[in-house]
């Protein structure tokens, strides 16, 4: 586990303060039922998600801190870690939790960004657009002005759908399928136009390559990567003879994302 990380400033996420140091399992953490009433949003932030503090699972970064936010009718278990502005949403697949993506959230937060990455509230397109929005609200209010998404699966095809709401500077979709819960990603029906990076396995039994190319923007630039294997989503992270390439793939992407 990573231990020299860079912790989230007290004035930035007051309403964690002093649960950086609580760490428990992520399946009865990621209920936002289990956060604490006590801690509110910052004050001088009348736009802000309400948020309250819950404790940080232990599979993420030291120095991660969490909340539950609320978008709508719908509280998300976000979690937060690394410092800086610039900002990432690591959204997991379908059913994930908060430590589907441990592994590249740690590698992210050495490279300087401030990641957050949540478990889904609940199926449906109501909870996955909340998930999304409440992700990129805890990161503004940590003090990432700028974002990129990026998601795997399910949460690859709410990355592409919701950039352009969601003020997103960069995009990075593995396997994701160019329509879920009725929410449509394909590329020619989303008004999003900034980086986008669609990443899928030649042989995934998950999601078909060629609907995830379906996300991607074929005659603007190289949009598409397809890698030669069968694993789907962030499994392509975990393939010993792959997961170098895909790994640089993302860093390649988001850096371009944040140059602007």
């Amino acid at each position: 586990m990573h231990t020299a990380v860079n912790r989230l400033p007290l004035l930035a996420l007051a309403l964690v303060a002093g649960l950086a140091g609580c760490t428990s399992a992520p399946s009865s953490d990621a209920d936002p039922s289990n956060a604490d009433p006590s801690v509110a949003a910052p004050s001088g932030s009348p736009s802000a998600a309400p948020m309250r503090g819950v404790k940080a699972p232990d599979c993420l970064p030291a120095g991660t801190q969490a909340v539950a936010v609320t978008s709508g009718d719908v509280a998300t278990a976000v979690a937060v870690a690394g410092g800086g502005e610039r900002g990432v949403v690591l959204a997991p697949q379908n059913g994930g939790d908060w430590c589907q993506w441990a592994h590249e959230a740690e590698h992210l937060v050495d490279e300087g960004y401030r990641v957050a990455t949540f478990t889904w509230p609940d199926t449906g397109r109501e909870a996955g657009e909340a998930a999304m929005r409440s992700a990129v609200d805890a990161l503004h209010q940590a003090g990432a002005p700028t974002v990129a998404l990026v998601g795997a699966s399910k949460g690859g095809t709410y990355a592409a759908a919701m950039a352009e709401e969601l003020g997103a500077v960069g995009v990075v979709a593995l396997s994701p399928p160019s329509v879920f819960e009725g929410l449509d990603a394909r590329s020619i029906n989303v008004g999003y136009t900034g980086p986008l990076l669609v990443i899928a396995a030649r042989d995934d039994r998950g999601v078909a390559s060629s609907d995830s190319r379906r996300v991607s923007r074929p005659d603007d630039g190289p949009s598409f990567l397809e890698i030669p294997l069968a694993a789907h989503g962030v499994a392509m992270l975990a393939d010993t003879d792959h997961a170098e390439h895909v790994t640089f793939a993302i860093d390649d992407e988001l850096t371009r994302s944040f140059a602007g």
